[in-house]
């Protein structure tokens, strides 16, 4: 599959919301609404988006203070989920090479407390070395009161079958029955942030041929700030993630062709006091709902 700048951001907003703010895409690109779901299309038939899933808002249902934090970990090919973390909603999926210098397991999850995750973190089957950081952080003093009609309502969406991105549109922008209407209410968006629903796809980043988002790992001691203007000066857009295992920086970037990874390694590589140790590629992510749709069960 051959994606292009505008196929891009479209992808960068699904993975962000699930769903597009049509009015302000379509204004910012000049094009139409038919293309632009003609292009998410495209994404489900190529198997770039290779389903849906579903995510909660657990503050939003149940109030009080709550993190959402990230497991970045080493996994080894045994490693699996399983259900030691309670409520992961995202795993993410990066190639590294070589080993133990970038995370090639991210894991996005919900908690009360962050101390108990790190705790369970090492824990996990298969998974040779964790970080567990925050974050956001939400304090809801208000949570939303749902009816059951409302959970019953959920649990026959999270449970529909082959659903495609036009159905969401629909739902999200203009619902057609007084029951998607309900549901539109219920979903998550930019203009809904009263929702507690949320669908998001499952990218398989591995059928895209001209384009790669890659981690870079560089040790060096060059300041932040410092290392920022160089990136600059290279002439590409890197955003400064992390450091992992306490040595190795983080820095993303979204490049187009072998050739652009050329020109940026032999840029980094000529700077004085600075190696690159390694490098990892987006692979997969993937939508954990299964607790998502015991939990509505368990509220009917």
């Amino acid at each position: 599959m051959i994606i292009d700048p505008i196929d891009l951001n479209l992808i960068r907003q699904l993975e962000l919301q699930g769903t597009i703010p049509v009015h302000d895409f379509v204004s910012k690109f000049h094009i139409s609404q038919k293309e632009m779901l003609l292009r998410i299309r495209n994404f489900e038939d190529t198997g770039l988006i290779s389903g849906y899933g579903f995510k909660l808002f657990l503050p939003g249902i149940h109030g009080g203070r709550w993190y959402w934090g990230c497991i970045a970990g080493e996994a080894l090919p045994r490693f699996r989920l399983g259900r030691t973390i309670p409520f992961v909603e995202e795993m993410v999926e990066n190639l590294s090479f070589p080993q133990g210098v970038c995370p090639n397991i991210s894991l996005l999850f919900y908690a009360k407390n962050l101390k108990e995750i790190r705790s369970l973190s090492n824990k996990l089957p298969g998974m040779k070395y964790t970080e567990v950081y925050k974050v956001d952080e939400y304090n809801v003093v208000m949570p939303r009161l749902l009816v059951k009609e409302d959970w019953q309502m959920i649990d026959e969406f999270c449970n529909l079958k082959n659903i495609r991105y036009t159905m969401i549109n629909r739902i999200t922008q203009k619902p057609k029955s007084e029951e998607e209407v309900r549901l539109s209410r219920l979903i998550w968006t930019r203009r809904n942030r009263q929702g507690i629903l949320s669908v998001a796809p499952n990218f398989n980043w591995s059928v895209i041929k001209n384009y790669m988002h890659v981690h870079l790992a560089l040790v060096t001691r060059i300041r932040i700030k410092e290392l920022r203007k160089i990136l600059k000066d290279i002439g590409y857009v890197g955003n400064i993630a992390s450091r992992f295992k306490k040595r190795y920086i983080q820095i993303e970037f979204d490049l187009w062709g072998f050739s652009d990874f050329k020109v940026i390694m032999h840029a980094l590589t000529k700077i004085e006091g600075m190696a690159v140790e390694g490098c990892s590629f987006a692979y997969r992510n993937r939508i954990y709902d299964d607790w998502v749709k015991e939990f509505v069960q368990n509220q009917i």
